[in-house]
């Protein structure tokens, strides 16, 4: 015997992919199909609308939450952006080597992004963690 796809033209009505509801029909299954994929590329071009708007709102709110810059504990330079995203909510991440921490506080954005030290994390890479 030979692939299914000859199986199926020789036989249709084998193919459970030509059945709606019980019934053989064809042409109904293949419009069915072109309907859904219609939907889900419509569907894919909304989310990637809806998701540049998310990226673009947290990149105005993390340009305007920039709290100092400062010496980076892994590449020493100056280049270790703190930002206080909210109260509870501190992100640091270097510009030049990409390593970056997370905390409630200043202090302990700075403690995770000591403590990664040598782990190869780059936000550049793995995406900021806002």
């Amino acid at each position: 015997m030979g692939e299914w796809s000859e199986y199926f033209e020789d036989f249709p009505e084998e193919n459970p992919g030509n059945w709606i509801n019980g019934k053989f029909d064809p042409l109904g299954a293949k419009l069915q199909r072109q309907r859904e994929a219609e939907f889900e590329q419509a569907d894919k071009e909304a989310n990637a609308e809806l998701r540049q708007m998310i990226k673009d709102a947290k990149a105005k709110t993390k340009a305007r939450s920039l709290l100092v810059t400062e010496a980076c504990p892994q590449c020493g330079l100056e280049t270790l952006n703190t930002y206080r995203i909210s109260e509870r909510f501190w992100l640091c991440e270097c510009q030049d080597c990409g390593i970056y921490g997370k905390g409630t506080t200043h202090k302990q954005a700075l403690q995770h992004t000591a403590d990664a030290l040598g782990e190869g994390l780059d936000w550049r890479d793995d995406g900021s963690l806002y």
